[in-house]
Parts: C-alpha cells; sequence; structure tokens
C-alpha cells in the first residue's frame, strides 16, 4: 500500500472521530498578465496556485497531538489546475503526523527541508518571477515522511526527509533520496542550511539568511548542485529586497542567477502590494526572465488581487 493510500485511511478516520471542527481555508490568487515571448504578445488571464485545504487536529494523552492536512490547487480561471494530467485538482502539501514535546513526525506530500528552508526570501513565489525558473530543488514530493525538532536552545531546529527514489520507480524505497535542514529563526535574524541527496538526480546545498531592517527585508540564496548522471557542477544565488511604503504598501525588487536551468540564466522581477483588508490585497509585477534558450525567455507584466479565507 502506497502512503497515500494510508494518507486516505487515516484522514477518514479523523474526520470522523475529531471532537473539534475542522478548519477549512483556502486562498484565491488571480493575475492578468501580459506576456512578451519569442512567439509574441499574449495578454492572459492566469491563476497563481489559487488553493483550497482542510487541516485540523486531535489531542491525544501525555502531550501528543494528531494533525493532519489535506490541500489542493485550483484553478478558477479554466479549471483545470494540473493541466500536465488534465486534472481539476493538483495536490499540495497533505499530511498526517504526530506532534509534541520532542517535534512532529508527519507523512504524505509534503515541500522538502530544502525548499522550506527559503521561508519567505523568495518574495515571487508561485507567481511568474518564482525562483524556479532559476535554481534546481523547488520540489514538493509524494512517498514522503518527515521530523521535525521542537525549537532547541535560542531558536534551533532542524528537518529531516526521507523520500522514495526517483531514478528506477519499480525497485525503490523510502529513504533512498534524502533532504535535511538545520534552522535558526530570531526576530531580527533567520538562517538556514540545507541539503539534497541524490532528489530527482541532484545533489544540491543550499544557503538562505533573511534579515529585517525595520521596514525593510533583505534576503540572500546560495545555492550549489550537481546533476549526478553527469557531475556537472553549477551554483546560483537569489538576492531580495522588500519595503514597506506607508501603512499598507511594500515594495520588492528580486534577482536570481544561474546555469541550473538554462545557461545565463537570470531572472529579475519588480512588483508592489497594497493591503485592502487583513485578508486581501492587489498587486502589480514584472518579471523578465532571460538566457541562452531563446523559447524561455519572456517579460510579463501583471496585475492581480489575492483573497485569503
Amino acid at each position: 500500500m502506497k502512503l497515500r493510500d494510508y494518507l486516505f485511511i487515516f484522514i477518514t478516520l479523523f474526520c470522523f472521530s475529531l471532537k473539534a471542527e475542522p478548519t477549512v481555508y483556502g486562498k484565491l490568487w488571480i493575475s492578468v498578465e501580459s506576456q512578451d515571448t519569442s512567439s509574441g504578445t499574449e495578454v492572459d488571464m492566469v491563476s497563481n496556485a489559487s488553493r483550497l485545504g482542510v487541516k485540523g487536529s486531535m489531542d491525544f494523552e501525555e502531550g501528543l497531538e494528531a494533525i493532519y492536512q489535506v490541500e489542493y490547487e485550483v484553478d478558477p480561471v479554466d479549471g483545470t489546475a494540473d493541466e500536465k494530467n488534465g486534472r481539476t485538482l493538483k495536490q499540495r502539501n497533505s499530511f498526517v503526523g504526530i506532534k509534541g514535546s520532542y517535534g512532529t513526525l508527519f507523512l504524505g506530500t509534503h515541500d522538502t527541508a530544502l525548499k522550506k528552508s527559503a521561508s519567505k526570501i523568495d518574495l515571487f513565489n508561485d507567481l511568474a518571477g518564482d525562483i524556479k525558473n532559476i535554481l534546481q530543488g523547488e520540489n514538493r514530493m509524494s512517498n514522503f515522511i518527515g521530523y521535525t525538532t521542537p525549537t532547541l536552545g535560542e531558536g534551533f531546529s532542524a528537518t529531516f526527509n526521507a523520500i522514495k527514489g526517483t531514478k528506477d520507480e519499480e525497485d525503490n524505497s523510502i529513504g533512498d533520496s534524502t533532504s535535511m535542514s538545520l534552522n535558526y529563526k530570531a526576530k531580527s535574524f533567520y538562517a538556514a542550511i540545507a541539503f539534497d541527496s541524490e532528489l530527482k538526480g541532484y545533489d544540491t546545498t543550499r544557503i538562505s539568511i533573511q534579515v529585517p531592517l525595520n521596514r525593510t527585508q533583505i534576503g540572500i540564496i546560495y545555492q550549489d548542485t550537481e546533476k549526478l548522471s553527469s557531475g556537472l557542477e553549477e551554483d546560483g544565488y537569489v538576492l531580495s529586497l522588500s519595503q514597506k511604503v506607508g501603512e499598507k504598501g511594500l515594495f520588492k525588487i528580486q534577482l536570481a542567477e544561474s546555469d541550473m536551468k538554462m545557461g545565463s540564466g537570470r531572472q529579475t522581477s519588480i512588483g508592489y502590494d497594497y493591503k485592502i483588508s487583513k485578508k486581501a490585497k492587489a498587486f502589480v509585477f514584472y518579471t523578465d526572465l532571460s538566457g541562452d534558450i531563446l523559447s524561455k525567455e519572456k517579460e510579463i507584466t501583471a496585475l492581480g488581487f489575492e483573497y485569503k479565507f
């Protein structure tokens, strides 16, 4: 039986046995984009990983708590979130686990420790300027077992992931691929170092640093990745800066460079968010992606709206 089958069984049991009501949440995240590519200019409406989820918990004895989450990407624009497979829904982080004083153990489908270690440094995450266009390692994996330690000392924690290998689908077991991170988080500083081993054919090391300076926030990612089939090693970086403007505005600028996805890959993004309410914001951004593969080069200008519930 696969992990997703266990996940379905556990979620079903939890839904019938929980005393507390589960929490339904989601986000509608839509933009109108003008995209300039080698093929010409196109204006389109885009859903930026809009999502719908259910999460909850159940208290056990001795300080233990069962937790669960089921989350899917939805596309209110064209109705097909998983275009590759032609499906209405696309699975996001969905898991069951146990949480207590010794940390959190969970299994299912989840972002890897390396991906999570970037925290909020990527200011254009899930938008056209996402760092996944430049860097390897932005992975969400199924057949996944994870463990996160409790916070230790002044703000240290660690996360370990054991993942089913991806080289030979017929003869691979959980733990053939791994991802892990060591994180430090304080009020005025965040830092992490993370490692992927044999994950989708790559070994990766990523260092992430985030520094809040009053109304300004600076983020840095440095990454080194080796393609195991060829031994080719590439590095890359991300620099981001955000600045609060008044009480409701946020200016953002971000630069990412690497040869991992295409030679001479470079992505520059500039944006502005305006907070309409606690749950809603409007935003504009411009992204320029360039490199030595003409078909991947693009310039995107967008105006959008986000609503969380």
